[in-house]
């Protein structure tokens, strides 16, 4: 159980950081190999190109499980405790709806034929493994406001306090 926990707490963070990383040896490795050995890598920017897309679906999700992303809070922070509570849980449930239909349609869009059967130009790679980072992204983001959602519930049942309203 305390590997769960520890999973759940750090998940993107690590996935993240590892691609960013290796986007960053990717990228250093071919300038150096451009501007240094004047050899270019024909696979490096296509590599980094995938890497990035990941990067950024993954790092989506740890916005939502971190609530960094942005945010309009005007009218939130008009309401009480309670009613911001209240427009929290509505709009998670709007952005939970919209990753649940983004996450149904790429899943088609991965399955048809036409994506199926594309490999990348250089590395040859299965273009759906690319394209496979939005509803994986997608899902991980629904966990995540599951996540919030269940904590805002747990918060009406016993009451918010002023904190709730940060």
């Amino acid at each position: 159980m305390k590997y769960f926990s520890w999973l759940n707490a750090n998940l993107e963070r690590l996935l993240a950081a590892l691609l960013l990383a290796w986007m960053v040896l990717l990228i250093a490795g071919n300038v150096f190999m451009r501007y240094v050995l004047n050899a270019s890598l024909s696979w490096g920017e296509e590599l980094t190109l995938w890497t990035f897309v990941w990067f950024i679906w993954l790092s989506v999700s740890f916005a939502f499980h971190t609530r960094d992303h942005i945010r309009i809070t005007f009218l939130r922070e008009l309401l009480p405790a309670r009613g911001a509570i209240y427009i929290d849980m509505l709009v998670d449930m709007l952005v939970l709806g919209f990753f649940i239909f983004l996450t149904i349609e790429c899943v088609k869009l991965i399955s048809a034929p036409f994506v199926a059967s594309q490999s990348s130009v250089v590395l040859g790679l299965p273009i759906p493994i690319l394209y496979s980072s939005a509803p994986v992204g997608a899902m991980l983001s629904s966990i995540r406001i599951l996540q919030h959602l269940a904590e805002s519930i747990a918060l009406l049942k016993n009451g918010p306090s002023q904190e709730a309203k940060s």
